[in-house]
């Protein structure tokens, strides 16, 4: 049986090491003025002196990552199965949700991630003054497509529940 989670977990343990490079690459040759916070709803940019903080955004990243895996592993991402729906179900069938399920929450990390990673690129960049913050529409398909997994995850449950 294929267990693509598995691939998943790796592609995010490379967007969490992707954003520290960029952060230990970026750091130096960052101006003395950064920005600490972009605009997203008409907020001004913070700016401040260069400084360690600007490391904030892969630290709340891993933290993010580890609070969702904890969060995953401790069964308060999905909620259960009810027992009359257990009831019916093989072994096969049991399994093939908990592999759903596994594959569903790593894909969502992955765009979680792409958040993170978008959001300090786009300070990075501002801070050189190239761009003006973040890219708006691809910032918010992100989001789209995380709240796209909600029923694509319903509706291959359900086909496994009636398999």
């Amino acid at each position: 049986m294929k267990k693509p989670w598995r691939l998943l977990i790796f592609f995010n343990v490379l967007l969490l090491c992707i954003s520290w490079v960029m952060a230990v690459y970026a750091y130096p040759k960052l101006p003395m003025e950064m920005p600490l916070w972009l605009n997203f709803c008409g907020q001004p940019v913070i700016k401040l002196q260069k400084s360690p903080l600007f490391f904030l955004y892969p630290v709340i990243q891993s933290l993010f990552n580890l609070c969702f895996l904890l969060a995953f592993g401790a069964g308060l991402i999905f909620k259960k199965i009810s027992y009359k729906d257990l009831v019916y179900l093989n072994q096969k069938r049991k399994k093939l949700l908990e592999e759903l399920k596994k594959e569903i929450a790593f894909l969502a990390l992955i765009f979680f991630n792409l958040v993170f990673i978008h959001i300090h690129r786009s300070l990075i960049l501002l801070a050189h003054e190239v761009e003006r913050g973040v890219e708006p529409s691809y910032f918010y398909s992100l989001f789209v497509i995380l709240l796209l997994l909600i029923p694509y995850y319903h509706m291959r449950k359900r086909m496994i529940l009636k398999k």
